[in-house]
């Protein structure tokens, strides 16, 4: 019988000696019931040297019991679209976390396809219709990601 992580990670096109950080992380934010019993599995895979060493979540992820409140929301983002010294692509997540509520597994599921800039306009493909990133945000996105413009595209 095959581990279910390595049919889920068959279905994303990788064999476990393939294995991405980008893939432990959507299969922990994606399949909630399975993460646990599987990290054993996945810790004698990294031993083995069946898979690349990477790091798993906490086997315990607490959430708060009280919302975040719009004034602290605000301040996060503010330090997350101005603070150079923090990695840029998680000043990205973050920002899309903060201004969309959306949740991290959908973020991780994310393309380079399901961003589109116009020039004028950056849009993350979301939901219908796509959303468009403010400016300080459009910005991050088009240093961690630069976007081939239309014009571009014709030539």
């Amino acid at each position: 019988m095959t581990h279910p992580f390595l049919a889920w990670l068959a279905d994303r096109g990788r064999a476990i000696g393939q294995c991405q950080q980008a893939d432990i992380g959507a299969w922990h934010t994606e399949n909630l019931a399975t993460r646990r019993p599987s990290q054993s599995f996945l810790r004698w895979c990294m031993k083995t040297g069946r898979m690349p060493r990477l790091t798993l979540p906490p086997a315990v992820i607490t959430q708060d019991s009280e919302p975040l409140h719009q004034h602290r929301r605000l301040a996060i983002l503010r330090r997350v679209l101005n603070d150079d010294s923090l990695p840029l692509r998680a000043r990205v997540a973050a920002a899309l976390v903060l201004l969309y509520a959306q949740p991290v597994s959908r973020n991780v599921r994310l393309t380079i396809d399901d961003i589109t800039d116009d020039e004028t306009t950056v849009t993350v493909q979301l939901r219908e219709p796509p959303s468009p990133l403010p400016e300080p945000a459009a910005d991050l996105m088009r240093v961690l990601h630069p976007v081939p413009t239309a014009d571009a595209l014709r030539q």
